[in-house]
């Protein structure tokens, strides 16, 4: 089956719209706790495994979305100063 692009990014771009129309930014400063850091990087390294996967089976606008989610986890990780590459 055929992946068509304009369906994923439209599907994506309208969850991700509802999300940050209900996004509430807590006052800080927040603590963060290991476990917490710990589930952010393994959801990382899972959606980095499913790139490859998707990929190796010819799904790359699939393994794009997989690795693009991936990358901005690390990239706020490494923002908020939790984390260095």
């Amino acid at each position: 089956m055929r992946e068509r692009a304009g369906e994923r990014a439209a599907k994506y771009l309208e969850t991700t719209t509802k999300s940050l129309r209900a996004l509430t930014v807590k006052n800080g400063p927040a603590e963060v706790s290991r476990p917490q850091l710990d589930h952010v990087s393994s959801l990382a390294r899972d959606y980095a495994r499913d790139a490859q996967h998707y990929l190796g089976n010819r799904k790359p606008v699939t393994a794009l979305a997989c690795i693009a989610y991936a990358e901005g986890l690390l990239d706020a990780l490494k923002f908020l100063e939790l984390a260095e590459f």
